[in-house]
């Protein structure tokens, strides 16, 4: 009987430590920021980079300051350069940053860098060409 009491006693323990383990929301908050996305084509040496973009009411971790659904905004630069350039596969990156100045030298190091690449060749993608849309942000959990 008293190990059937220790047992029942460490159940209960378990569930409240379960449920004190559930996702918590995180903080967020909605600002504009500056984007830049980088683009790589597995079969043929290019980079596709885009123009520096502003997008307002872009969701960040409050803590982190982290991009929230960075995957998605990946995705729509990726679902672009599949239909503009039917070459594929192609990984895509996202740069960003609340800051102008910090994307503006940004831009500059990834354009240097791949100018003076001799195996890659760089394509710019300007803004009139593809344009970063922002996301609605979806908390985990909620639906």
């Amino acid at each position: 009987m008293n190990n059937s009491l220790k047992l029942i006693c460490l159940a209960i323990l378990c569930v409240f430590a379960l449920q004190s383990l559930e996702a918590k929301p995180k903080k967020v908050v909605q600002k504009p920021v500056y984007m830049i996305g980088v683009g790589f084509s597995l079969i043929d040496s290019m980079v596709f980079i885009t123009d520096m973009q502003l997008v307002d009411s872009i969701t960040i971790e409050k803590k982190t300051k982290f991009l929230a659904d960075r995957q998605l905004y990946s995705f729509q630069f990726q679902r672009y350069l599949e239909a503009a350039y039917k070459g594929g596969p192609y990984v895509p990156s996202v740069f960003f940053s609340p800051s102008r100045k910090k994307m503006e030298r940004k831009y500059l190091s990834l354009h240097k860098r791949y100018v003076q690449s001799k195996d890659l060749r760089m394509i710019l993608v300007d803004i009139s060409q593809f344009r970063f849309k922002a996301e609605k942000y979806i908390e985990e959990g909620t639906e």
